[in-house]
Order: C-alpha cells, then sequence, then structure tokens
C-alpha cells in the first residue's frame, strides 16, 4: 500500500475512535467528538480518493486530486 493512503487510512481509524470514545459521553463533549471524529473520517477517505485517483491517472506523484481546480495556464501575455 502507498505510504500516503495507508497514512490516511490510519487516521480514518483514528477517526472513528474518536466517535467511539465520544459516545460514553454526555452533552457538549459528547457533540465535539462526534463532530471532530466525523470530519476526521471524511477528510481522510478524501485524501484516499485523491491518493488513488492520482495513480489512477499517473499524475504528480499520486497526489493529484480530481476535487482540485484546474490550475490556470501561464502563458505569457501578448504584446
Amino acid at each position: 500500500m502507498a505510504s500516503g493512503a495507508g497514512i490516511l487510512l490510519l487516521s480514518a481509524i483514528g477517526g472513528y475512535w474518536v466517535l467511539e470514545r465520544a459516545s460514553g459521553h454526555r452533552g457538549r463533549l459528547k457533540q465535539v467528538g462526534q463532530i471532530l471524529g466525523g470530519l476526521i473520517i471524511i477528510v481522510s477517505l478524501i485524501g484516499v480518493v485523491c491518493r488513488v485517483w492520482g495513480y489512477a491517472t499517473g499524475t504528480a506523484g499520486g497526489w493529484q486530486c480530481p476535487f482540485a481546480a484546474k490550475a490556470p495556464s501561464t502563458a505569457p501575455a501578448s504584446k
């Protein structure tokens, strides 16, 4: 497994752990834990998708994201 994708999958597991730990609490702490855990999982999985997409298309060493905007061309302006 690619090192970047593996680390991102491990962070998704960490997000799940945060969700599990938050379920045992009450009130604001539970809500913050659920939001934080969910956010960690979502960001990690989006990163995995970007990493796999980059490897599939063979661009930018595996870090080309399909969600990223295209960079503007750097063509010189005519005089």
